[in-house]
């Protein structure tokens, strides 16, 4: 059992807060209800968005793990708020395509809802103020953001990850589209998964083509759609958690 206590703020994203603690190898990450797209020209607060992606990402973590797949997650410790291990991360986005949506679709005139025969890795170099640029392998290794070994590690883990997750989906007839990833090194120099799996990092499509994800915000204003959105998705991996604590999943308070 890990007791922390939580100190000075380390960083702020747009979506989480990471806070030091009384262990260096050790971050609290706490989930915000801010919400985004387009590099931040778009945003608006969703409410109990925070407590939504913290659970779904609990359950998804705990699922990769289950699949011996590292990741950054010690666990959660309140509905906000994971102990998470401190990672040094790389420079990098990693995003696996099994469909094509998005950017992809502007960038070379593909058809929304293309299957490609084997799913599509792509990097992006992790930089707010250059809109997170596509890079290729070469660039990467050439700017020291990893070496060629380590980025073979994650190419192959990355896969890895979105093999389990196409699973994870299928079994709530729901089709994985693509997928944001972020690794870093832990304190063993072991390169293991970081970030977060929630609606904010995939697209999600149910049978009927209809997206289950932040798409809903990206593509218009009824925030109660996007609301509705996400707390289904977290009832729907969640249900058994939440018939069983109807008021609250976890406390709002203490590491229960």
């Amino acid at each position: 059992m890990i007791e922390l206590e939580k100190f000075n703020k380390k960083y702020e994203g747009k979506a989480k807060i990471l806070y030091e603690t009384s262990d260096p190898n050790y971050l609290i990450q706490y989930f915000k209800d801010d919400i985004t797209s387009g590099n931040g020209e778009k945003k608006d607060i969703l409410e109990k968005k925070g407590i939504y992606n913290q659970s779904i990402c609990t359950t998804i973590y705990e699922y990769l793990a289950e699949c011996k797949i590292d990741t950054h997650l010690i666990k959660s410790i309140n509905n906000r708020e994971q102990i998470i291990k401190k990672l040094s991360m790389f420079p990098i986005e990693v995003v696996i395509r099994n469909y094509a949506a998005g950017s992809i679709c502007k960038r070379y005139n593909i058809k929304k809802g293309y299957k490609f025969s084997t799913p599509l890795l792509e990097l992006f170099y992790k930089n707010d103020s250059l809109n997170d640029p596509l890079v290729v392998d070469a660039l990467v290794t050439e700017m020291n953001w990893c070496d060629n070994s380590e980025l073979k590690e994650i190419r192959q883990i990355a896969h890895i990850i979105n093999h389990r997750m196409i699973e994870f989906w299928n079994q709530y007839k729901i089709t994985l589209v693509d997928a944001k990833y972020e690794f870093g090194f832990d304190c063993n120099l072991d390169i293991i998964l970081g970030d977060e799996i929630t609606p904010d990092t995939q697209r999600l499509w149910n049978r009927k083509g209809e997206s289950l994800d932040k798409d809903i915000f990206r593509e218009g204003n009824d925030m109660s759609k996007v609301s509705s959105v996400y707390e289904h998705i977290n009832e729907l991996i969640n249900y058994q958690s939440i018939v069983d604590n109807p008021e609250n999943t976890f406390a709002e308070k203490g590491y229960d």
